[in-house]
């Protein structure tokens, strides 16, 4: 299968160095002490965040430092039988490249390994669980709330974009909540890391792949698409923090599509102007005209008056207050993740004894280890 999978809209849970700024502003590790390699054996498991047809995620503890993680096991029968070798390298890949920095809102890759029928990323755990889960306890969130984790996203975006990733998959599910009331960029299953050392506004692809109620309209006609994506799913979130509802929602996925690429951009009646201003300018149906693209997207888009309350510094360094931080009363509080996942026994799922992978087959996971 050569193309992404669309994703239905369920809920899938999820050595310090010297710093220094680099050129772009970012901060960036210093020679970064090499990770110690684990295997399976290293972590006791404790619960079950989320499942899918893929393999699931599972918080453990690591054993030698009693630190809780996420652990995404993925099945490599799922990833040979749909042809996703490529982009699951591809996710792996990328964690690795932000392994390299330290960026506050983008998610920390500590070990990639596997083992017969596995393959496994460990991550940070976050107590918060994600942003699908606080709009279905809250429906919408206040405009500063909002308007902060948006601030966050595009500090994470412009990142992201600055290492040549396009993200492809923005979308609550995929914003965690950490305990301190910020926010945390993961899942880069269908994300893309294009070649360095090429203009990025040069860049193009043209894969069907998201979630669909955060689709662009470039991507929806088959057109190439690039880096204004991301926004375009911006613009949606951001809708959908505020309204409790995407801008283009139907109950079928035609009926949205047609939505996203020919419906009118509509308000609710008592709508912030400055805000509407804003999100109409990431749903631009023109990419070239979308707010954040282009050569100059990075300082036209944190130039927006909407922005005129927060000052990017404070925001990066974390020094704003969240308007929201979860109550939570343990680091095993489990309150914002979904009952049903934690019900579940926290076990790998036992290989299919049928489609016991040869060594050529493996060949195609070697160096996945991190």
């Amino acid at each position: 299968m050569a193309t992404c999978l669309i994703h239905i809209r369920i809920t899938f849970h999820r050595l310090n160095a010297p710093m220094s700024i680099s050129d772009e502003g970012i901060i960036e590790d210093e020679d970064p002490l090499p990770p110690q390699r684990v295997t399976i054996q290293d972590f006791q498991f404790i619960k079950v965040l989320g499942k899918g047809c893929m393999g699931k995620v599972l918080l453990v503890r690591h054993l030698r430092t009693s630190r809780l993680l996420a652990l995404k096991a993925i099945s490599k029968e799922w990833v040979i039988t749909q042809s996703e070798v490529e982009h699951t390298r591809m996710e792996r890949n990328i964690l690795t490249t932000i392994a390299h920095i330290r960026h506050p809102f983008l998610v920390k890759l500590h070990h990639s390994f596997q083992d017969a029928s596995q393959l496994f990323l460990v991550l940070d755990y976050h107590v918060g669980g994600d942003l699908a889960t606080q709009l279905a306890k809250f429906t919408r969130f206040t405009p500063d709330r909002a308007r902060l984790y948006t601030a966050e996203i595009v500090l994470g975006l412009q990142e992201l974009h600055r290492l040549g990733i396009l993200y492809r998959d923005l979308k609550p599910e995929n914003i965690l909540l950490a305990a301190d009331g910020h926010i945390i960029l993961t899942d880069f299953g269908l994300s893309k890391q294009f070649t360095p050392g090429i203009n990025n506004d040069d860049h193009r692809t043209r894969t069907f792949c998201g979630t669909a109620e955060y689709l662009s309209p470039e991507l929806l006609r088959g057109e190439d698409y690039a880096f204004a994506v991301d926004f375009w799913s911006l613009g949606t979130i951001l809708y959908e923090m505020l309204t409790g509802v995407t801008p283009f929602w139907a109950d079928t996925h035609a009926e949205m599509y047609n939505r996203i690429v020919e419906d009118p951009l509509e308000f609710p009646e008592d709508f912030e102007p400055v805000t509407a201003n804003f999100i109409s300018g990431l749903l631009q149906r023109d990419p070239a005209n979308r707010l954040g693209a282009g050569p100059e997207g990075p300082i036209t888009i944190r130039s927006h008056p909407y922005f005129d309350t927060l000052s990017w510094s404070e925001v990066f360094y974390k020094r704003t207050r969240p308007p929201y931080v979860p109550l939570v009363r343990s680091e095993t509080d489990f309150s914002n993740f979904d009952r049903d996942f934690l019900e579940m026994t926290p076990r790998l799922s036992p290989p299919n004894e049928d489609a016991l992978l040869t060594q050529s087959v493996q060949q195609a996971f070697h160096g996945y280890s991190y």
